[in-house]
């Protein structure tokens, strides 16, 4: 036993004092060839096979390829295995395949039929979303195709649209314009249920494009596991019903990407302590969830820092969404713009930071879900059922609903995962705790500070500042929050306007606050004419909760705040001599 074990410690060691390899793989290339430029494979799954050890290099010459690639191969810190395009987003990884022998349906309205494939891999989560059940995806010389109900008369069919069963095999009915046959065009239709899984550590994907595959909802078109990853320069886009890059790693840098035209969110985000930045997630939504599940990004994930993207267009739910227990992520620096429903959410969330954001033109998003039409909503940032979320230094603007909310609403703390306890911050497991011991997940001790709310178009004629659900009875759910030096204006109605459960406004006449710090309105302390008739900062905090005001109170002061170290993706500081970005809140605080 002793000899086996000194063997594959010396083979261990062999392996990591190899020199690195170059591989190479053309789409003119033979997986019998050696994978030398001269000589390069024929598949990337070849290539990736053969990089095993730290520093090994493929590299992917320009063209389309197929395949559902898998990477478990482990570099080293420092010493990545690399798998890269020659020439960036000159490499097509495509999950759709070319389709022939269409017959005409229908000569009158240009409808052709085909058979093609076994049954999708739809569960739609058990029938919840009001979508259509099919997650193939028809493509006709690049247009992407409407998918219609299965049962659309040819006659109501639009061009470019296409219906198809849940037979085995799948009967699709595609309508074109008078003229075009499917055969003579480019018909693609989608076939791969993933392209790329990576179960390995420090490893590096580079300039890649990634494109329509055949998923499920909570599934991804590539999906990331492991630690070290850096995945940068890549293209994702259609997806059908799942998100385009799920991120499921550690102490990982995803940075310089577009993730766009994704069923589900752009990407998501299951990991912790990754830094994710410069990336471009738009017009993300196609499967059609709308409000709930989907939009530019969900984060369960703990201490990831998301900064610097931008994220324009999103079709439905959040653009930016912090949900099931996540806590110490940071979302700064990132252009939020065009969204429905909302642009950011900290949902049943714990202390997190949103800072430095600028969050605007958000629209209205109108769900069709479980068979009614919901309310439509449409908000700049939401705290709800949250604790020490702190939102500071935000400019908000002309958001079509509500500049800012925060919630409270019956939220049991059923709905905190138990997963979330094997994290081992003790501060995150005592917040879990308190919430699973009480049956109820709180909003209190969260901070709104030094924000600029600006509703400035005719569209955007809600409040500034919207509180809801702020009592259950005579209860308060929502306590020891603290609204301070934030800057509210409405041209329309000529602001402060804060609302408090669709039925009270504080009064728009100027205030004592107003006139000794020349803002719209600062600190909201009380929602009762008694309380607004109280001399500036003279009540004492917080306010006892009554039946209309459930206690918005001082909150915490700034310089007891803490914040852990922001670092990159190997763990060295992310920059010298910066602060980490509890610093923000206090130089806001001077």
């Amino acid at each position: 036993m002793m000899k086996t074990q000194i063997y594959f410690v010396f083979l261990i060691l062999g392996t990591l004092f190899l020199p690195a390899a170059d591989y190479y793989v053309a789409t003119n290339g033979s997986d019998a060839a050696n994978g030398s430029s001269a000589q390069p494979f024929r598949t990337i799954q070849k290539g990736i096979d053969c990089a095993t050890k730290p520093s090994d290099t493929v590299t992917v010459l320009p063209g389309v390829y197929s395949g559902e690639l898998v990477l478990k191969s482990r570099g080293a810190p420092g010493k990545p295995i690399v798998i890269q395009a020659a020439k960036k987003q000159e490499v097509i990884l495509d999950g759709a395949e070319r389709v022939r022998g269409w017959r005409l349906l229908d000569n009158a309205h240009n409808v052709w039929g085909k058979e093609l494939g076994t049954p999708a891999p739809y569960n739609n989560d058990d029938g919840r979303w009001d979508m259509p059940p099919r997650l193939e995806q028809v493509f006709v010389d690049g247009k992407r195709c409407a998918h219609l109900k299965e049962d659309t008369a040819y006659g109501t069919m639009t061009d470019y649209s296409f219906t198809a069963t849940l037979t085995d095999p799948a009967r699709y009915a595609l309508k074109l314009p008078q003229g075009k046959n499917p055969d003579t065009a480019v018909t693609e239709i989608t076939v791969k249920t993933s392209l790329l899984k990576v179960r390995g550590d420090h490893v590096v994907i580079d300039g890649f494009i990634f494109r329509r595959v055949r998923n499920t909802y909570q599934n991804a078109m590539v999906a990331l596991n492991g630690e070290g990853i850096e995945f940068r320069n890549n293209l994702l886009e259609y997806s059908s019903a799942g998100s385009g890059l799920a991120i499921q790693t550690k102490h990982s840098h995803i940075h310089d990407n577009i993730c766009r035209h994704n069923g589900q969110f752009g990407f998501s985000v299951g990991g912790g302590d990754n830094l994710i930045e410069n990336n471009l997630v738009e017009g993300n939504d196609l499967a059609g969830y709308k409000e709930w599940g989907t939009g530019g990004t969900k984060i369960v994930g703990n201490a990831n820092i998301i900064r610097r993207n931008r994220f324009i267009g999103n079709l439905g739910g959040v653009a930016i969404w912090l949900d099931c227990g996540p806590a110490d992520n940071v979302i700064e620096y990132n252009y939020v713009s065009g969204n429905y429903g909302e642009g950011i959410r900290a949902e049943i969330s714990f202390h997190s930071y949103i800072g430095y954001n600028i969050v605007e033109n958000t629209q209205e998003c109108v769900p069709t879900m479980y068979g009614k039409t919901q309310r439509p909503h449409c908000i700049g940032i939401s705290v709800q059922n949250s604790t020490e979320i702190w939102v500071v230094n935000n400019f908000l603007k002309d958001n079509r609903g509500v500049g800012i909310q925060l919630a409270t609403y019956n939220r049991k703390a059923t709905d905190l995962p138990k997963w979330q306890e094997r994290r081992g911050d003790e501060k995150q497991k005592q917040w879990l705790d308190r919430s699973w011991n009480g049956g109820f997940v709180y909003a209190y001790s969260n901070m709104f500070f030094n924000n600029v709310v600006v509703q400035n178009t005719a569209e955007a004629t809600g409040p500034c500042v919207f509180l809801m659900g702020l009592t259950n009875g005579q209860k308060p759910h929502c306590f020891g929050n603290l609204f301070d030096y934030n800057f509210y204006w409405n041209s329309v109605t000529h602001a402060p306007k804060v609302q408090v459960r669709n039925l009270f406004e504080v009064p728009n006449g100027k205030s004592e606050w107003q006139i000794r710090l020349g803002m719209d309105a600062h600190a909201i302390g009380g929602f009762s004419p008694a309380d607004y008739a109280q001399p500036a900062f003279a009540a004492d905090y917080p306010y006892n909760p009554t039946a209309s005001f459930a206690g918005i109170g001082k909150g915490r002061e700034l310089k007891d705040l803490s914040w852990h170290a922001e670092v990159d993706y190997l763990l060295n500081p992310l920059s010298a001599g910066r602060k980490p970005s509890i610093g923000h809140i206090e130089s806001a605080g001077k």
